[in-house]
C-alpha cells in the first residue's frame, strides 16, 4: 500500500510539471516573439511601444499588433475574459453598434452588429456571430480566440485571436491579430469606396515616399485591415484602464479615452467629433437590443 501511494503521489508530481512545462512554453513562445520585435517596439513609432504589420495573401486579409502595454496582466486578462467583457471592448469601436453575448449549449457566441459611423438604421447595419472561446487562461498566458464563417460581402472566415503574457513593472505584452477572406464583391465594393469616400484613407504601413520627402501610407484594404486592427487594438486599451466607478460610468469613460487614444492618429483614425461620436454611442447603448435566434 505504502509503494502504490508512493507511486500516485510521483503521478502527481509529473501531471504537474507536465502542466507547468506546457503554461511556460505557450509564454515562452509568445515572449519570444516580443524579443524577436524589441527593435521596433522600443523605437515607438506610434508613440508607444508598439508594432503593427498586415498582409493580403491569396485572397486573406490580415493584420497583427503587437504591444507593451502599461496595464496589468490581470486587467488586461479581466477585460478577455468573458463575453461580456469582450463585446464590451469591441463596442467601442465607432462602426460597431451593438455587441450581444449569447451563452449557448454548444459555447459562447457574440452576435455583432456593425454599419456606418453615423445614422445607423434598418437595412445598413449588418449582423455576425462570433464563436468565443477562452482557449488558455493562466497566471502566465492568455489565449482567446474568435470565429465567423461569414461576413458582409462575400468576406468569410474571420478570425481575432488576442494573446496576452505579463512583463515586469506591471505591464503586458498583447498580441491581437485579425484576419478575413475576401471575394470578388467585396473587391468591387472596397474598389467603388476607394473610388469615392475612402480615397484619401490612409492605413499606417509606409510603401514610400512622395516627391515632398513625406511618407506615403498604404491605402485599400490593406489600409482598411490597419485602421480597424488598431481601432480594436486602442478598444481593449481604453476598456481595460478603467477599473472604478458605477457600470455607467465606467462605459462613459471607456468611451471618451477610446476617442483620446484614436485622435493620437487623427491622419488614419479620425472620423467624427467627440460629441458625435458619443451621441452615436448614447444612441446605441439606448437601443433595445436586437432579437436573438
Amino acid at each position: 500500500m505504502i509503494h502504490l501511494r508512493n507511486f500516485f503521489a510521483a503521478a502527481l508530481v509529473l501531471c504537474a510539471a507536465s502542466a507547468l512545462a506546457v503554461e511556460s512554453a505557450d509564454a515562452t513562445r509568445l515572449l519570444g516573439k516580443r524579443a524577436e520585435l524589441l527593435p521596433q517596439l522600443q523605437a515607438k513609432e506610434f508613440g508607444e511601444p508598439l508594432h503593427l504589420v498586415s498582409n493580403e495573401t491569396n485572397g486573406r486579409m490580415s493584420a497583427d499588433v503587437y504591444a507593451d502595454m502599461a496595464l496589468p496582466y490581470a486587467q488586461v486578462a479581466t477585460g478577455l475574459g468573458t463575453p461580456e467583457t469582450v463585446c464590451g471592448v469591441l463596442f467601442l469601436h465607432l462602426n460597431v453598434r451593438s455587441c450581444q453575448p449569447i451563452h449557448g449549449a454548444h459555447g459562447d457566441v457574440l452576435m455583432l452588429s456593425a454599419g456606418p459611423k453615423q445614422g445607423a438604421t434598418a437595412g445598413t447595419v449588418y449582423s455576425m456571430a462570433y464563436s468565443m472561446k477562452v482557449e488558455a487562461s493562466r497566471a502566465d498566458f492568455l489565449r482567446v480566440s474568435l470565429v465567423a464563417a461569414t461576413g458582409p460581402l462575400s468576406t468569410s472566415d474571420y478570425r481575432i485571436v488576442f494573446e496576452a503574457a505579463p512583463l515586469e513593472g506591471q505591464r503586458t505584452f498583447l498580441h491581437f491579430a485579425y484576419g478575413y477572406n475576401f471575394g470578388n464583391l467585396a473587391r468591387m465594393a472596397m474598389a467603388a469606396y476607394l473610388a469615392t469616400a475612402g480615397r484619401t484613407k490612409i492605413g499606417f504601413t509606409v510603401v514610400g515616399t512622395g516627391k515632398d520627402g513625406r511618407p506615403q501610407y498604404v491605402q485599400g484594404e490593406r489600409g482598411s485591415v490597419e485602421r480597424n486592427v488598431m481601432r480594436n487594438y486602442l478598444a481593449l486599451q481604453a476598456y481595460a484602464g478603467v477599473t472604478t466607478g458605477t457600470a455607467p460610468e465606467q462605459t462613459e469613460a471607456r468611451l471618451r479615452d477610446w476617442f483620446a487614444l484614436t485622435e493620437r492618429h487623427a491622419a488614419q483614425l479620425h472620423e467624427l467629433d467627440l460629441d458625435q461620436y458619443l451621441r452615436e454611442k448614447h444612441a446605441d447603448l439606448a437601443r433595445p437590443p436586437a432579437a436573438t435566434p
